[in-house]
């Protein structure tokens, strides 16, 4: 090869090395899809994962303002950045044009904010580089960093808003950091992190990372610890708004003053006087399979223990429940569907009728294949932790089981008792009825405080 001929290689090959080192790369959610070079707002890509995987190993990805939605866990690697915040009209990329959301509360805008979605089933985005001047909104992981996790000695996720996150998981081993998780030098810097939840550090938390100058506020734990009835059964918490409520449907024998309750395991003794449980058996000839997900069935005598109806907020009716808990009333059980309702991250479909399925539990409901129903895709039930499980009711025999969830309250009306229910094949939101004070019926106790 000739001198010529060898510089011209030399030249591709530094070309091509300097391509790989810093590729800069536009990204604007206006654009019809991600055909474009983006090597200009002209020629801007749509979506933010195109963006990262064009720009070269050092290149920085400018993001113009809108809503970038995503159903698939972000990577931004060392040396790359992610800038969000750029006006629509922008034709720049000076950063002193930038909104950032930190300093506003357009934090649903797209013509303010670069607003960077996930569907709640996975963590929006894990940052080895940098991200800088985004809204991250309903992330979701089980178990670092529901938000972002930031990971690495030059990781920095800085001027952001990190909002309704969650960093939970179902088993024993709690999630940490429901809206960012720092670890091996990471840094969150200049962020507000809000409204998101976690088993533990509900707005931020790490191991060995840095938090500076950050606003973490209004941010929930997932549940206000255990709780042991008289016969020593333990219970799982979730918090919901204000309150907090068992996970799992009461199963005990005794009132807290350790009178026992009665057990009717066949027959048809209904009594509107007399306390009485009923065990959930599996229907086979010799009964022998108990349902232990389904607690204890329980009649209005023994869910009140003498005291009178009560329809306030608390309630104050101790009741069957644990000390210091209490038979949540009609106006307690609409306080907590009011505020699910109200929390997009428990909408189907975007939805605000369709949370139904954010108070169901992910297993035992029979199937009804259809989007936004409790029995259709039940691996996305149960956003709130509440875990309602199907167990039914007894009315002299047992009925609706894996199909209705029937809870008391502590509200009358006249010889019935109110309840609230959901049921498989339920979409739009929580039932309310009466019963007949001698039917079981399921428990759910709340916090006094």
């Amino acid at each position: 090869m000739n001198r010529f001929g060898r510089l011209i290689t030399m030249l591709m090959l530094a070309g091509s090395c300097m391509a790989g080192l810093a590729q800069n790369i536009y990204v604007d959610a206006a654009r019809e899809d991600d055909s474009g070079e983006g090597y200009s707002w002209t020629t801007a890509k749509k979506t933010l994962a195109a963006g990262i995987a064009a720009a070269g190993a050092n290149g920085t990805v400018f993001v113009k303002a809108g809503q970038y939605d995503i159903n698939a866990e972000l990577t931004i690697p060392a040396g790359k950045i992610v800038m969000g915040g750029y006006a629509p009209s922008s034709t720049g990329t000076d950063t002193s044009k930038r909104n950032l959301p930190g300093a506003n509360f357009h934090w649903t805008d797209v013509n303010w904010c670069t607003i960077i979605k996930g569907d709640r089933n996975h963590r929006i985005a894990t940052v080895h580089g940098e991200l800088d001047g985004c809204v991250i909104r309903h992330g979701f992981a089980n178990d670092f960093g529901g938000g972002v996790l930031i990971d690495g000695n030059n990781a920095v996720v800085r001027y952001c808003v990190i909002k309704e996150c969650d960093a939970i998981t179902e088993d024993e081993t709690p999630a940490e950091g429901g809206g960012a998780y720092v670890q091996n030098g990471g840094t969150l810097l200049n962020c507000v992190v809000t409204e998101c939840r976690g088993d533990k550090g509900s707005g931020a938390a790490g191991g060995n990372g840095f938090l500076i100058s950050n606003t973490i506020t209004r941010n929930r734990p997932t549940d206000c610890g255990v709780v042991a009835d008289y016969d020593g059964n333990l219970y799982q918490t979730v918090v919901i708004g204000e309150q907090c409520w068992m996970r799992e449907n009461l199963r005990t024998r005794h009132f807290s003053d350790g009178t026992a309750i009665e057990e009717i395991t066949s027959g048809n003794t209904t009594s509107t006087t007399t306390p009485y449980f009923y065990r959930n058996y599996q229907t086979s000839e010799d009964y022998a399979i108990v349902y232990t997900w389904s607690g204890y069935l329980y009649n209005w005598p023994a869910v009140m223990h003498g005291a009178a109806s009560s329809n306030a907020n608390p309630s104050g009716v101790q009741g069957i429940c644990p000390v210091g808990w209490h038979v949540p009333s009609i106006s307690e059980w609409n306080q907590m569907i009011n505020y699910v309702r109200s929390d997009s991250r428990n909408w189907c479909n975007g939805n605000s009728n369709y949370y139904i399925k954010s108070l169901a539990a992910k297993t035992e409901w029979n199937v009804y294949n259809n989007t936004c129903y409790i029995g259709g895709e039940m691996s996305s039930n149960n956003a709130t932790l509440f875990s309602a499980y199907p167990a039914g009711h007894f009315e002299g025999s047992y009925a609706q089981m894996k199909n209705y969830a029937d809870i008391w309250s502590s509200t009358e009306t006249g010889n019935n008792a109110y309840y609230k229910y959901i049921g498989y094949s339920m979409r739009d939101g929580v039932g309310e009825s009466n019963f007949y004070k001698g039917y079981g019926l399921s428990v759910r106790c709340v916090k006094d405080n």
